[in-house]
């Protein structure tokens, strides 16, 4: 009750700040899910929802946020983060042998973004809060969206999910341009994440091929151009220390079946495409990562994405 009253108090916040300004608001929403594959465990389902407003400048939130430089372009967003967890066998009531947990978490966030095309970089950072465990909500959300669908039965195992802890997070990247010609765009970044539910590092890369502008001018749909469509691939490397949905939160160890070792070091892809015209941006693409622990297969989801500006 305590965590609802924080984020009332943080959303009304936004709502009286957003009364005093008026400006363009762009919302994206990303949803991830395994089941274009004929599967449904590991990281089962996902959704990111992000509000840009002018009035999350006001946040209070901002002062740890990493700051920029006087040329950059400015974006702050408020988020909400669900994602679920399950083992390989859903339909029977005990997880079988050494298998991912049940768990899933729920975050609200500030985030920041600052585009400098001046000298080609970008920052990025943000925290969140929330809960994970059955106040997330997990069990319930795919329960729900199984009894909809013909196919699907009802999952029997979130008796044994990971259970109830608080969550703290504080997340950031660097990312640098590093070829960018009329037609394809190579950066390269660095980043990480601090707290719970992960504590990890990453380097990666990404490059693109197609029709865009510059990556490092704006947020993607800011542009003069009426219509850009581009192919993408990024790769990352993880360097993990710590991962709650597997082990567990820090405060309430004991509840929920959880294991005790993961992998330190992980390896991700995504690659896709990505169409805007004016306002709207639709990216769609799929992710590939490898085991996560020691006996854990490597897994594979597919997602959507769509930016709409107002």
């Amino acid at each position: 009750m305590r965590l609802f009253a924080i984020i009332s108090f943080f959303l009304f916040s936004s709502v009286l700040f957003a009364q005093k300004v008026n400006q363009e608001l762009i919302f994206e929403l990303k949803v991830d899910n395994d089941m274009t594959f004929f599967t449904d465990h590991y990281y089962s389902n996902g959704v990111e929802l992000k509000v840009y407003a002018a009035f999350m400048k006001k946040s209070p939130l901002n002062f740890i946020l990493l700051p920029h430089g006087k040329q950059s372009k400015n974006y702050y967003s408020l988020t909400l983060t669900h994602k679920i967890y399950t083992p390989i066998e859903i339909y029977v009531p005990q997880v079988k042998g050494i298998d991912h947990p049940y768990a899933s978490y729920l975050l609200i966030g500030s985030q920041k973004e600052s585009f400098n095309n001046r000298s080609r970089y970008k920052l990025t950072s943000a925290l969140e809060i929330g809960v994970m465990g059955p106040a997330s909500g997990g069990g319930y959300f795919q329960n729900t969206l199984h009894r909809n669908i013909s196919i699907a039965d009802h999952v029997e195992g979130w008796d044994t999910q990971v259970g109830n802890d608080f969550c703290f997070q504080y997340s950031a990247m660097i990312e640098k341009g590093i070829v960018n010609v009329s037609w394809f765009e190579l950066n390269a970044y660095v980043g990480g994440k601090l707290g719970i539910p992960h504590t990890e590092a990453q380097v990666g890369g990404y490059f693109r091929v197609g029709k865009f502008d510059d990556y490092f001018r704006h947020i993607g749909i800011d542009s003069s151009t009426k219509w850009q469509l581009w192919f993408f691939v990024a790769g990352d490397l993880y360097f993990v220390n710590y991962n709650a949905a597997i082990q567990g939160g820090a405060y309430n160890q004991g509840v929920g079946r959880t294991i005790p070792f993961i992998n330190s070091s992980i390896w991700h892809t995504r690659f896709g495409g990505t169409l805007v015209f004016k306002k709207l941006k639709l990216e769609i693409g799929q992710e590939v990562i490898t085991p996560t622990f020691p006996t854990a297969l490597w897994h594979r989801w597919a997602y959507a994405s769509l930016m709409i500006g107002f």
